[in-house]
């Protein structure tokens, strides 16, 4: 016969479990989707179709690239929404000077904001928060998976590299980083930098992780064997910055940005995938040129710890964005 004392204590530890993983925005009714303002700045809000009060959503933030906005995140979030199926918030923030400079943290202060602004509002699931983004959008993922480890459950990097900081712990965060081999805009030297972060953060064994040939259609996956609830994958792929996202008619940056994301259950835990390397795609035709001694129009030349060119093509100027990021423009 289960004791009164053992009954009380399994409900005293459901009830803190769910007072943890809900917010004060359960049980109310919603605010409409579309642009919010907090201050002088935006974000658009995308409320499931049958949001339902009392139910816990994931949520979900879409950060745009360099010179993009949150209408261009908006209202595909990089293919995650169709794949959430009604079942996520979705939130596209719009950077300052259409970046993520960061500056005194200034963009992580606004996510602050949001979050305490949605949360109120409508029902999340705390522990079911998540952060994506491509380039400079990747770029402010990366700094919230520094800064915020203890807020967002795990984050998506494309073609990102440290370009709005890393300020705070070193705590493990799940990553998924996807990267160009033959990205002259942000190098894939630059995402591998994000990648052994964590891998060495979230307590991964060493193992080889083996790229495409550049200009092929291939994308390999290699998932470490990482501390329980901690998974890091990363996706090399033969194009450049932007890349193709699309094999066989499928967007594969959102699938398998999904399939990480919904590996991670609430209330945290998890189960990691054993280590693997898949390779997808046919085999290559041509590759691509080596890149020349300057960075291209767009490319980064600078910032803390940069190795590589400093120089730009004719036709654009090395410019600094901030102390991490300088780009030729």
């Amino acid at each position: 016969m289960v004791s009164f004392s053992s009954l009380l204590t399994v409900l005293l530890a459901a009830t803190v479990d769910l007072a943890f993983a809900q917010t004060t925005g359960c049980g109310r009714s919603p605010p409409t989707s579309g642009t919010k303002s907090i201050g002088n700045r935006q974000y658009i809000l995308q409320v499931p179709n049958n949001y339902n009060p009392n139910t816990r959503y994931k949520l979900i933030f879409g950060f745009h690239w360099l010179s993009g906005s949150m209408t261009n995140v908006a209202p595909g979030y990089y293919g995650l929404r169709s794949l959430a199926g009604e079942t996520a918030i979705f939130v596209a923030p719009n950077g300052l000077n259409a970046g993520w400079a960061n500056s005194g943290d200034a963009d992580i202060a606004f996510v602050d904001q949001i979050l305490s602004q949605v949360e109120s509002q409508l029902c999340v699931d705390t522990s079911q928060r998540f952060a994506a983004g491509f380039s400079y959008g990747g770029g402010m993922s990366y700094a919230l998976s520094c800064a915020r480890s203890n807020i967002f459950r795990a984050v998506a990097i494309y073609g990102g590299a440290q370009l709005s900081g890393c300020s705070g712990g070193n705590s493990p965060v799940p990553y998924l980083g996807i990267h160009g081999v033959t990205d002259n805009v942000l190098p894939i030297a630059s995402g591998r930098q994000l990648r052994d972060r964590y891998l060495g953060l979230n307590g991964c064994a060493s193992r080889n992780a083996p790229e495409p040939p550049g200009g092929s259609s291939q994308f390999i996956k290699t998932e470490y064997s990482c501390r329980a609830g901690y998974p890091v994958t990363w996706i090399a792929h033969g194009g450049g910055h932007v890349g193709d996202a699309s094999q066989n008619g499928v967007n594969y940056f959102a699938t398998e940005t999904w399939a990480f994301f919904q590996r991670l259950p609430s209330t945290g835990g998890g189960t990691n995938p054993p280590p693997s390397t898949t390779t997808t795609g046919p085999q290559p035709t041509n590759t691509s040129p080596p890149p020349g001694n300057c960075a291209p129009r767009w490319g980064q030349c600078g910032g803390q710890g940069w190795t590589g060119a400093t120089c730009c093509e004719a036709g654009s100027t090395c410019t600094v964005s901030n102390q991490w990021y300088s780009q030729c423009i």
